[in-house]
């Protein structure tokens, strides 16, 4: 229960920072994505039950803060017709991702990080791409410039250098719960015919 309220306050602080989050014109308009990035590393350190969950919070609390409502008649009238996304979109994004990210579990708890930190890469990516197609799907149209595509990578790129840290700081936490739950370190057990 420890390790999920901190959890949950990590990525609570991950949606205010996010807020301050720079774009970077060098690298064709993207940033880090900061959220997703430690919801990703996240996933990887918890059980899939405890992922669900904070995929439906991660999700809901992302729409609440970026949710665009388009107005029907295009100004501002108050009649509101459908958004580009729906919300609860996010929710969907980050449980189908999370559920990718799962897979590598094994490997994060084996001190493995070369698949986790890429999948997050990828995962973040993919998330960029389907949020694309919908929208594309909801406009009409789907073209996409080289410039978008240069975005996608780069933003996949931030957030598997930033990856790392997050997993150094879970397997630190996920390491003291497990010495904790399991009562550190083993002793060694002294049989009776052992010399004192």
């Amino acid at each position: 229960m420890k390790l999920f309220c901190l959890v949950l306050a990590l990525l609570l602080l991950s949606l205010i920072l996010q807020e301050f989050m720079p774009v970077f014109e060098w690298a064709y308009g993207a940033r880090l994505l900061l959220v997703h990035t430690v919801f990703f590393a996240v996933a990887v350190s918890v059980p899939f039950p405890a992922m669900l969950m904070l995929a439906l919070a991660t999700g809901f609390l992302w729409d609440a803060r970026y949710y665009v409502p388009i107005y029907a008649d295009g100004g501002t009238s108050g009649l509101l017709g459908q958004a580009e996304l729906p919300f609860g979109f996010s929710i969907l994004l980050f449980a189908v991702a999370g559920a990718i990210i799962q897979g590598v579990c094994p490997l994060f708890r084996k001190g493995r990080w070369e698949l986790p930190i890429l999948l997050i890469g990828l995962c973040t990516a993919l998330v960029l791409v389907l949020e694309y197609l919908v929208i594309g799907c909801h406009r009409g149209a789907l073209a996409a410039s080289p410039e978008f595509w240069w975005q996608v990578v780069m933003t996949a790129l931030f957030s598997s250098l930033v990856s790392p840290f997050l997993l150094l700081l879970l397997s630190r936490v996920v390491r003291l719960r497990s010495r904790a739950r399991f009562g550190g370190p083993q002793r060694r057990q002294r049989h009776d015919g052992d010399a004192l």
